[in-house]
């Protein structure tokens, strides 16, 4: 049974990621006073109001791209 992806915990390391031409630079895990930020071209735009919604769609996929990658090695080809 595949459990519920809101059920799985997110990553303890957060990274940078590219989202297309922009790269998303994630607050620290650890919380406090900083929002993520996202760059294009050097230029940053820090986060906000979407910080919270970004951060856990970003935790969401981590969470679904590790799963897939352990049961990609468990397959017997």
């Amino acid at each position: 049974m595949i459990d519920s992806v809101r059920d799985q915990s997110p990553p303890s390391r957060r990274r940078s990621t590219r989202l297309g031409s922009f790269t998303y630079i994630p607050a620290p895990a650890a919380g406090g006073a900083y929002n993520g930020i996202l760059m294009r071209g050097g230029l940053p735009v820090t986060l906000e109001v979407t910080e919270e919604i970004l951060q856990e769609f970003m935790d969401v996929m981590s969470g679904l791209e590790s799963d897939l990658s352990r049961r990609w090695v468990e397959v017997d080809i």
